[in-house]
């Protein structure tokens, strides 16, 4: 607390209350030092005394970790952190809150942060280097539903407008302030529980997209796109190679290729639509896509004109809520009478706040419901839902926007608009649902869930709410028109804590942090179907992070296994699988009338009747979707195969047709 006073100062915090002693350590020659604390308001230690020695000395002095100066009258200011200090090549120090500070509001820039970055090489010894992380304004929704090339368009201008407005800014600022490295950002900056921005998560971003659009000197004769895919995956240049797969391979997740789609625009300065990278399936797709990009004349810009046919049809406020009323009763009576549900953990509802309730997710009645189960809490639930699935046609569009509570999540433009979509609303202090698996499962079982909703929980400082759904599988599953079937359960969880989602992620990279919640949202959902619960507060730092995770390959050829059929083949049969490059990606499977086994690695001496060789994305889609590749792909490469016959063998006797 500072001293009361009448005259309070702007910038200033204020004098020492009486008692408490305040002094700058070895201040500089404007007077910038570490603030240092003393008086009976002052912790006596850690139970660690060599911690305890760190931050206290014999006279009883607390070193606080900020920087500050004081005036004449004792009158303290604060200028940032003594670890966030940016030391210069000429020895001066640069403040990053003094800089933002001085930015201010930039138009078309929603957050930036301010670092030190220190160079490689010779440069590592010339000191940090100013840097400027920018996220830039995103396209209005109305202009990215008119069309998709509009859009990329549009976006262009915004990030050029953006980082022009940045750059114009920047200019104004004391040339020793000036940030010399400077990159927009399509994701929110990495923060704290408190909301404060991580500074050495936003150095790590930098330095990925720094590694990535730096053309390379020579990294054994990688092309510049190798390049920058190896600097965001982290693999050697080496193992990026044309034909390797970006997700079963080289580890890509949606937050990887947001970072990519970064990097490659500012090596090339090309604008890539999201949706077509995450298109890619290999490094050459990728190569292939920035060479189109680069090859294409530039266009003058151009501007969406909505068509009177595209226009939202809205109803008035009034009637969408007697709407939405009836619809819910019509909701509890056929859920609540006709499909017989067990529901249990009504007990572990939050009433008191929000949460984002995620769930597995099976059939279309799964959505319902989780709103049925949750009772009260669910009346007003905000369920995401898929833009392109539920609000593609004009009536079918009119109905979900004016009859229910689902919201659009954009699922094929890459992770950055449907974060971004879903974030807003969670901001609205909404209790949202989330179905994390992205679409429904193809066998009932809970699939891996994709990292929106770790973004969501850390972006937006928000508890979890697991809840598991069974039963609806069986009742409705995927292609099924009408229930056929009534029992079903819903089980909720304990929430997921954000402090406790916090404490088991702390000194993580944000995008490892993002993984890890995600990882723990399933598994408390596991839990719950197993009749269990997860209970965060009881798991010590460092326990759920080092638990050891399936490789996504291991949980296929697990479901694999039950999907079984005896007496579908006449005689003994073995398939060997070759899927990527990786530890994981070679199988055995071996079948018989009555029996079948798999195993990870390659067939007893070496040979099978059948051998497949493809990417893990493609055997993937051959499992989970029963999906039969095409001619083209046998032609192209992407598959490959010594009979063929054989592989219509396997789809039979594993139910994938």
């Amino acid at each position: 607390m500072q001293k009361p006073s009448t005259r309070p100062r702007f910038g200033k915090v204020g004098a020492a209350i009486p008692g408490v002693e305040l002094k700058i350590q070895d201040p500089d020659e404007q007077g910038i030092g570490e603030i240092i604390a003393r008086g009976p308001n002052v912790m006596v230690g850690y139970t660690d005394p060599e911690a305890t020695l760190k931050v206290l000395d014999a006279e009883g002095w607390l070193r606080t970790g900020d920087l500050g100066k004081l005036d004449k009258s004792g009158q303290l200011s604060i200028v940032g952190r003594v670890k966030d200090v940016i030391v210069t090549a000429t020895g001066e120090n640069i403040y990053p809150d003094d800089v933002e500070a001085s930015l201010g509001s930039i138009e078309g820039i929603v957050e930036l942060a301010v670092v030190g970055i220190v160079g490689s090489g010779r440069d590592a010894k010339q000191g940090e280097r100013v840097a400027c992380l920018a996220v830039p304004e995103r396209a209005p929704e109305s202009v990215i539903e008119a069309d998709p090339d509009p859009y990329t368009q549009s976006r262009a201008e915004l990030r050029e407008a953006a980082m022009r407005s940045l750059r114009g800014a920047i200019s104004k600022l004391p040339f020793n302030q000036q940030a010399s490295i400077v990159y927009l950002y399509d994701a929110p900056l990495p923060r704290t529980a408190t909301r404060k921005v991580k500074r050495n998560d936003v150095k790590a971003i930098l330095q990925r997209l720094i590694a990535a659009s730096t053309p390379a000197e020579s990294a054994d004769g990688a092309t510049p796109v190798r390049v920058a895919i190896s600097a965001v995956s982290g693999r050697k240049a080496r193992e990026v190679i044309p034909s390797a797969s970006l997700q079963g391979d080289l580890g890509f997740d949606s937050l990887m290729l947001t970072e990519l789609l970064e990097a490659v625009e500012a090596r090339f300065k090309i604008t890539v639509d999201p949706q077509s990278l995450v298109a890619c399936q290999t490094v050459d797709d990728v190569e292939r896509l920035v060479e189109r990009l680069r090859a294409r004349p530039s266009q003058a810009p151009r501007k969406a004109i909505e068509s009177a046919a595209s226009s939202p049809i809205t109803l008035p406020e009034p009637m969408q809520e007697i709407a939405k009323d009836a619809i819910g009763k019509v909701q509890d009576f056929f859920y609540g009478q006709m499909m017989r549900p067990r529901v249990s953990g009504r007990a572990f509802i939050p009433h008191n706040r929000n949460t984002i309730v995620v769930s597995n997710h099976a059939s279309h009645l799964d959505m319902g419901f989780v709103r049925h189960a949750l009772g009260k809490y669910g009346e007003d639930i905000v369920s995401l839902a898929a833009q392109d699935y539920f609000f593609d046609q004009g009536i079918k569009r009119a109905w979900f926007e004016n009859f229910t509570n689902l919201a659009p999540l954009d699922r094929t433009g890459g992770s950055r608009a449907g974060i971004r979509q879903a974030e807003a609303i969670v901001r609205q202090g909404k209790t949202v649902l989330v179905f994390p698996e992205g679409t429904r499962s193809s066998t009932g079982e809970v699939q891996e869930f994709k990292p929106l909703v770790g973004h969501l929980a850390l972006g937006c400082n928000v508890d979890l709410l697991p809840v598991y759904i069974g039963g609806t599988y069986a009742a409705m599953p995927k292609g099924a028109a009408i229930p056929r079937a009534r029992k079903i359960t819903a089980r909720i969880g304990m929430p997921l804590c954000i402090q406790d989602m916090r404490r088991l992620t702390e000194g993580m990279t944000q995008a490892d942090a993002i993984r890890e919640v995600t990882r723990l949202a399933r598994q408390a959902v596991l839990a719950l179907k197993e009749g269990g619960t997860l209970d965060l507060s009881k798991i010590k730092k460092g326990e759920a992070a080092l638990e050891e995770k399936a490789h996504p390959l291991v949980s296929l050829f697990g479901e694999l296994q039950h999907k079984f059929k005896p007496q579908s083949v006449a005689k003994p049969v073995s398939f060997y699988f070759t899927l990527g490059n990786d530890s994981h990606a070679k199988w055995t499977v071996k079948i018989d009338p009555s029996h079948c086994e798999i195993r990870p690695g390659k067939p007893d001496g070496g040979t099978a009747d059948c051998v497949l060789k493809t990417s893990a994305d493609i055997f993937t889609k051959i499992v989970r979707e029963a999906y039969v590749p095409g001619p083209a792909e046998f032609l192209s490469g992407a598959v490959k195969s010594n009979d063929v016959g054989l592989l219509y063998e396997f789809q039979k006797a594993f139910q994938l047709g």
